[in-house]
């Protein structure tokens, strides 16, 4: 039987300083990564708190209309997920822009994207003395966060809904 002998690779190879320098030239810096996760945990959380209150008032309409049916329920639900380079761990540096999706229970509105809109400062305020400029573009569907503090980052809100998917294509009956 012939032995093989296994080429072990040095820890600190010209490859593995090589791989690690350009590592290191494309990599975020800590404080861009921390101004990314900053910025995004308080859009995260500022969207929860204006889906919570879109509930709430949603609750009381009904209570006040005594209308129990339920063609309003979960109009105004709302759930978000981190999309593109955010979700993926793919940030590179100088990468200033992530982006969120928001999802509505409901085919959504300009009406919902601007009330979303309007209550995002206020909710952000609540909990974050970062100050944060909210930009609405109803045309594209989306809301834009951006900081005010350096490095300057920003979040793109898209408005979008699962019934708004194209339908499917009718499976053809197997024959």
């Amino acid at each position: 039987m012939c032995v093989i002998p296994l080429r072990v690779r040095r820890p600190d190879s010209p490859d593995d300083r090589h791989i690690m320098a350009k590592h290191s030239a494309i990599y975020p810096v800590e404080e861009e990564l921390q101004a990314v996760q900053r910025i995004v945990s308080h859009s995260e959380r500022a969207l929860k708190l204006v889906s919570d209150s879109l509930l709430e008032k949603e609750a009381c309409a009904a209570d006040d209309d005594n209308d129990v049916t339920d063609k309003h329920s979960g109009k105004c639900k709302l759930t978000f997920m981190r999309v593109g380079i955010l979700a993926k761990g793919l940030l590179l540096r100088g990468d200033r822009n992530v982006q969120l999706i928001l999802l509505a229970a409901k085919k959504p509105t300009a009406s919902l994207l601007r009330t979303v809109a309007e209550q995002l400062p206020k909710q952000l305020a609540t909990f974050s003395e970062d100050q944060y400029e909210v930009q609405v573009h109803p045309e594209e569907a989306n809301i834009v966060i951006f900081s005010s503090k350096e490095p300057k980052m920003q979040v793109t809100i898209s408005l979008t809904s699962p019934v708004m998917r194209e339908d499917p294509v009718p499976n053809m009956e197997k024959g």
